[in-house]
């Protein structure tokens, strides 16, 4: 009681002596007691009289200590010793307050001196006098284990292989505690937060250590990917296998897997978004198991209208995109009946069922690119619908989307539904806004490090992938014009022909893509069947319904509603046996006045 309860050590005293007292009787200890009782009071009154302070303290506590053993001695359990007993506690308390009370204001005044020289007695003494743990045997150190303990409450248990290099950037593994938010897998994802506890300049990077609870710790001074990287070839054929996009920034290749898994490519205009699809296009392009098809609803296909030359069909606009779509849809009919007999051949032998399409095994694999999925919705928002399906049901048969838009979100498919958890690679250059990192990687995404805004280098990326949950950085290899040239087979010359040429305008060639225009001067529009009447307008003599739909691979009806649209701006009509023959004024269908 007396190590934790200071204000009952004189009554505990006083009473453990009258208990000695009481255990003890006989006049030879009587005698003895009163003697040294008598010696004691003496050595007070020789104290006061010498102004000796520590004299008279030690006289006035024997005194008080023999005067209650001497009185339990004489009256045994009696009044008197009760009296006694009171009357020596009392006494103890008026020596024994005023001294602890100034002890503990002498206490609470060092506490205070020591928060105040909370940050000047570790540098003035060397040691870790204010804040065990949070000291360490460098400035490096001390801000990581400040930060470290600022951002878990807790501090390292070791921090192992300092080293420092020339730039001044330093790396290090430190040995976190067991706990909960200790551990190095959370603390990877928790990098931006610990760099912004600890101040330090550069780019912090955090990475899983060799062991359990091991955390390497890695602050860069200068920028390891700020160096364009060249295009490689990796060899690949297969697209079982994993291809490489680019390094990070300990050099280590960054692979991706894309058979079975669906790949969205965001990021804002000019930071490097086709050019990591041309480098996907690319890796693909050499697999002998794949079979490329594309979308690219820009004028001109700008994007992937160089490598229509390597694709089994290229998309250039919404009546094209349409038909690829619903090719696929039936594609992914065709194929899951075969594997469904595949399935049945293989349980009636005892084995198990046929789950997947293998490339190679069962056919090609089939990978569409998509180059800008919002403009895909916004020139037919119907086929949202049909491309979220495929999303949901064409992986497992081998047939994977690659789908490239500046920002993903609700509207680019239709408002309807958010279909982005469809793809499990999702890879981002830099975006245009801080808000627009939820739309790719998800709710939440920018407390754990997912900060896409802060690329600063076309080519830079972050990938959130299966085997790639943590936030790094990432840049991708460069494919340049000829390096696409040099892939689909074309050579472009860099010769330049300093004779004049005539303008583009005057070749020939460029009459078939000039805007088609109706009778009455109107251009036909997207929802006036255009790439029929491009047809209607080919044939010599006009076309009856059913001649049209034949020649285009319609129904009859659908030929008739667009006939009905193009009479109403100038398309003639007259009566051909028991049909009825549509021409443009001035074409040799016309018969004479």
């Amino acid at each position: 009681m007396s190590r934790r309860r200071y204000e009952v050590a004189p009554a505990g005293g006083t009473s453990l002596l009258t208990v000695l007292g009481l255990a003890q009787d006989g006049a030879d200890l009587l005698f003895t007691y009163g003697s040294l009782t008598v010696l004691a009071g003496a050595t007070v009154a020789a104290g006061l009289k010498h102004k000796n302070q520590l004299v008279t303290h030690v006289g006035a506590g024997g005194f008080i200590a023999l005067a209650d053993v001497t009185t339990a001695v004489a009256a045994g359990f009696s009044w008197p010793t009760a009296t006694a007993w009171a009357l020596s506690t009392g006494a103890a308390y008026g020596v024994y307050g005023p001294w602890l009370a100034t002890q503990r204001n002498a206490r609470m005044k060092l506490h205070v001196d020591t928060v105040k020289a909370k940050g000047a007695v570790p540098e003035a003494l060397g040691l870790e006098a204010a804040d065990p743990g949070l000291t360490g045997a460098s400035p490096e150190e001390t801000v990581l284990r400040r930060g470290f303990h600022a951002l878990t409450g807790a501090v390292p248990l070791a921090v192992h292989a300092f080293h420092r290099m020339a730039d001044g950037s330093w790396s290090c593994l430190i040995k976190t505690p067991p706990g909960k938010n200790t551990a190095p897998a959370v603390l990877v994802k928790r990098a931006q937060q610990l760099q912004a506890n600890m101040g330090v300049p550069g780019r912090l990077v955090l990475a899983e250590g060799p062991e359990a609870n091991d955390l390497i710790v890695k602050v860069a001074m200068s920028d390891a990917l700020a160096t364009t990287l060249e295009v490689t070839d990796t060899g690949v054929t297969t697209c079982r296998e994993p291809v490489m996009l680019g390094r990070d920034e300990d050099g280590e290749a960054f692979l991706l897997r894309l058979l079975y898994r669906h790949t969205l490519v965001a990021g804002a205009s000019d930071w490097g978004k086709s050019g990591i699809v041309n480098l996907i296009l690319k890796r693909l392009n050499r697999c002998e198991d794949v079979d490329l098809y594309g979308i690219d609803m820009k004028p001109g296909a700008p994007e992937l209208g160089p490598w229509e030359g390597r694709m089994e069909a290229l998309a250039k606009n919404a009546g094209q995109a349409r038909e690829l779509l619903e090719f696929i849809r039936a594609e992914c009919d065709r194929r899951g009946a075969i594997l469904a007999e595949l399935s049945r051949q293989a349980m009636s032998e005892g084995r198990g069922p046929v789950r997947k399409w293998v490339p190679g095994e069962h056919g090609n694999a089939i990978f569409v690119v998509t180059d800008e999925l919002a403009e895909l919705v916004r020139q037919d928002a119907e086929l949202s619908t049909l491309y979220e399906s495929l999303l949901a049901i064409a992986r497992f048969l081998a047939i994977q989307f690659v789908s490239a838009t500046q920002q993903p979100s609700r509207k680019v498919f239709g408002g309807s539904t958010d279909a982005r958890g469809n793809y499990a690679n999702r890879l981002s250059t830099r975006a245009g806004e801080a808000g627009h990192a939820p739309f790719i990687f998800g709710s939440g995404c920018q407390s754990k490090g997912w900060r896409p805004e802060l690329l600063d280098l076309p080519g830079k990326f972050l990938a959130q992938t299966p085997e790639h949950d943590t936030p790094r950085v990432y840049r991708a290899e460069y494919v340049s014009d000829t390096d696409i040239a040099e892939e689909v087979g074309f050579f472009y010359s860099d010769m330049k022909d300093t004779e004049p040429q005539p303008a583009l305008t005057d070749e020939p060639w460029v009459e078939q893509f000039a805007p088609l225009r109706f009778p009455d001067g109107g251009t036909v529009g997207r929802d006036q069947w255009p790439d029929l009447y491009r047809v209607f307008a080919s044939l010599d003599g006009g076309a009856t319904k059913k001649e049209l739909a034949q020649a285009c691979g319609i129904s009859r009806d659908t030929a008739m509603r667009a006939i009905e649209e193009w009479t109403r701006h100038g398309v003639q009509q007259r009566r051909d046996g028991r049909s009825t023959r549509y021409y443009l004024p001035g074409a040799t269908g016309e018969q004479p006045a």
